[in-house]
């Protein structure tokens, strides 16, 4: 074969796994569309937190976003803008902090590794990645709920009832109730028990409650599940109809989540390996 014909194959080759990879993610995007989430119009950018190439991972990979901040696997700490890039021209800016993150409550609380807590990037009232003191009323609860170097994850099902949600690293989520006799008594952890099992989901590394809605979801190595309405043609067609929820296993999430299109999938969004953003 001529140098001139070897690279014109060589061309053709490229092209046609070009086109392949973008038939591949335009029918990723047309399978979350059909699965109710949103499109963003927006792309998101971002050298580290994306991967380079389909061969390659990203140099960090996310653990939790609410979509202004990102919390990696390995504690590290990034800001994030989806709406436009910052200066850098990406989506993401790695924050300085030299405190690794081990757990955190909400969006609001973050555990450090030096097993003090900090105020999260974005929280209102008070200055980010501040250290949360006795100071603060609710100093002692953050200390239940997150002290102990088993406790992944908190949320907050009902304050008033004193209920959350907590992720051990046994890979169970756990219901703690919390109560106390007055406004002056201490917190105490008045009962314990299993909401999500490792014994029927596997174990679980992440997890979002948000009631009967499909933002409440299981995260586990290899699968992904999450709130499905077993009633959605009548709910959605009728205004007297109410949805009716239960967890599902999701078979397409979970595909694109093993095979890393999905390189991020949260509360508030999803992102993909080609730079897609998506809302539930």
């Amino acid at each position: 074969m001529s140098k001139k014909r070897h690279k014109i194959a060589v061309i053709g080759v490229i092209g046609i796994a070009a086109l392949l990879s973008t038939g591949c993610n335009g029918n990723v995007t047309r399978n979350l569309r059909h699965a109710g989430f949103t499109l963003s119009s927006e792309e998101f950018t971002c050298s580290t937190l994306l991967p380079a190439d389909k061969d390659t991972k990203p140099t960090d990979t996310i653990l939790y976003s609410n979509g202004s901040y990102a919390i990696t696997d390995d504690g590290k700490l990034y800001e994030l803008s989806l709406s436009q890039p910052y200066s850098n021209n990406e989506n993401c800016k790695k924050i300085s902090f030299s405190v690794k993150i081990t757990a955190y409550m909400d969006d609001s609380i973050l555990k450090g590794e030096d097993n003090k807590f900090y105020y999260a990037p974005g929280t209102t009232n008070t200055s980010p990645l501040t250290e949360v003191t006795a100071n603060d009323s609710n100093y002692q609860l953050y200390t239940l709920l997150l002290g102990g170097a088993q406790v992944k994850k908190v949320i907050t099902v009902d304050s008033n009832a004193g209920i959350y949600y907590v992720l051990e690293d046994d890979g169970n989520v756990y219901q703690y109730t919390i109560t106390r006799q007055d406004y002056n008594s201490p917190y105490t952890l008045s009962e314990k028990k299993t909401v999500y099992e490792k014994s029927k989901y596997g174990e679980i590394i992440d997890f979002n409650y948000a009631g009967e809605s499909s933002t409440t979801y299981i995260k586990t190595k290899t699968k992904l599940y999450r709130m499905q309405a077993t009633n959605a043609e009548e709910c959605s067609k009728y205004a007297d109809v109410a949805c009716k929820y239960k967890m599902k296993y999701d078979e397409t999430l979970t595909e694109y989540y093993n095979n890393n299109k999905i390189i991020y999938y949260g509360p508030s969004i999803i992102l993909t390996d080609y730079g897609k953003q998506f809302t539930p």
